[in-house]
């Protein structure tokens, strides 16, 4: 099974992937702030990993909410597969200090954050099966 994991942001959306439900592997991260131009810079990525699932990575209150609640049904409308909310808080903290343990520079830091908050998102889901 596999299992795309969005983490959206106000200006940036990390996607992470787990090919057999196992694993979760950082994919890129998305800058784009329009939910609908978001939406578009998705579609390569749900057509070459075509997941049976998406987990969306949403935080217990807070404006994100309502934008991951809206990205959710635009992309419902182009690629309809479930869409799971799982809860995360300080996901974006953990990957930071994650990466500075791990010994990368600040700039790879910043570059690889969202994307790699979002693993840590998809694999908590996975290890909560």
């Amino acid at each position: 099974m596999s299992i795309l994991c969005l983490d959206p942001g106000a200006a940036h959306t990390g996607i992470a992937i787990s090919e057999e439900g196992v694993l979760a592997t950082p994919v890129a991260t998305i800058y784009e702030k329009d939910v609908n131009q978001l939406v578009t810079k998705l579609l390569p990525y749900l057509s070459k990993y075509n997941p049976d699932k998406i987990v969306m990575g949403v935080p217990e209150f807070g404006p994100i909410v309502n934008f991951a609640t809206d990205l959710s049904e635009k992309i419902y409308d182009v690629f309809p597969k479930e869409i799971i909310f799982f809860r995360e808080d300080l996901s974006s903290h953990t990957a930071r200090n994650v990466m500075k343990t791990q010994g990368k520079t600040l700039l790879r830091r910043k570059k690889e954050e969202h994307q790699t908050a979002a693993a840590l998102i998809l694999q908590d889901y996975l290890d909560s099966l």
